[in-house]
């Protein structure tokens, strides 16, 4: 191989990578999206308690209903 074409393959392989790059961020982002955050569930479930505490009701009450 002549320096030319070892530079244009270098080239495309630097191009290939970076969009592999972006497509892992992307997916990396939709599945983080769909799976959630786990704090984000534990501050809910605390909201929820608290509530349901100011209500003088517990969640088993609720839903043993």
């Amino acid at each position: 191989l002549k320096l030319p074409q070892i530079q244009k393959i270098m080239m495309e392989f630097e191009k290939q990578a970076e969009i592999m790059d972006m497509k892992e961020e992307l997916m990396s982002d939709a599945i983080d999206d769909a799976m959630g955050d786990e704090d984000d569930e534990e501050e809910s479930d605390a909201v929820v308690s608290q509530v349901l505490d100011e209500l003088g009701l517990t969640l088993t009450d609720e839903l043993a209903s």
